[in-house]
């Protein structure tokens, strides 16, 4: 279908673009920010595992519709059904829809600045997808003036959980186990804490995937004794902050403790 494949080359470029930035630069870019930039649009359906797995049904009913639209290149009607959708702000698929055609110019005129604006906010309900092409629009100057500050937080909160927090989560699992490595507990300590720490420093810019893991981290007594009911806190907080599996996690929860 074309709009399959107006996603997979989009996909494809992304990726290449962000191979080719030094992690280096990004990190020197976020430190010289003087402030944070803080998340918004706090989850509609609460912190409640059914309410939300409930309205995510909803939005994948609606969603499936304009799908059917779209995989019959019917762009000019499936425009404002997106653009109703995406008012929904737990909606990161429509709004990000929205920015492959308006950055395609598919259904509308042809529109960087509204392509970007439509990232922006799928970026903000935790789609890392949108997270990463808010980063390259900020690095490139697409529809939005160049930042490479904002840049480097949108990496971060697209790339850094699992690109670098569970890379030295499960080096330091290979190390304590010695299932690829020689065991080795120093080194396995040392990788848990250095995961540990950069999850508390995206959990502070309020990351949804670094308190999920934060929760498990907690649930599994990865930093020490376990803890459920910190666990719990966090996959509350996450799902706030728009990190769909936390709902299960919470549900995962839920029946132990019935059972």
């Amino acid at each position: 279908m074309i709009y399959q494949r107006i996603v997979k080359l989009r996909t494809w470029i992304l990726l290449i673009s962000i191979a080719c930035i030094p992690f280096a630069a990004l990190a020197e870019a976020a430190d010289s920010s003087s402030t944070s930039i803080a998340m918004s649009n706090t989850a509609t359906p609460g912190a409640v595992a059914d309410a939300y797995l409930g309205h995510a049904k909803a939005i994948q009913k609606t969603n499936a519709q304009i799908i059917s639209l779209l995989n019959r290149s019917d762009y000019q009607q499936s425009v404002p059904l997106l653009q109703k959708a995406a008012q929904d702000p737990d909606n990161s698929w429509a709004a990000d829809t929205l920015g492959h055609l308006y950055s395609a110019g598919l259904g509308v005129p042809a529109n960087r600045q509204q392509a970007f604006r439509f990232y922006l906010r799928a970026a903000k309900t935790g789609d890392h997808f949108a997270q990463r092409q808010v980063a390259n629009d900020y690095l490139n100057g697409w529809g939005v003036a160049p930042s490479p500050q904002r840049a480097a937080f949108w990496f971060r909160q697209g790339l850094m959980v699992p690109q670098v927090a569970n890379a030295d989560y499960w080096l330091g699992k290979d190390y304590a186990e010695g299932r690829f490595l020689p065991k080795n507990p120093a080194k396995a300590h040392w990788y848990q804490q250095q995961s540990l720490q950069l999850l508390h420093k995206l959990y502070a810019e309020k990351v949804g995937a670094a308190a999920y893991d934060l929760g498990v981290a907690a649930l599994q007594g990865t930093s020490g004794k376990k803890d459920p009911a910190g666990a719990e806190q966090y996959f509350r907080i996450a799902l706030t902050w728009h990190y769909p599996p936390a709902a299960n996690a919470l549900k995962r929860m839920q029946k132990e403790n019935n059972s």
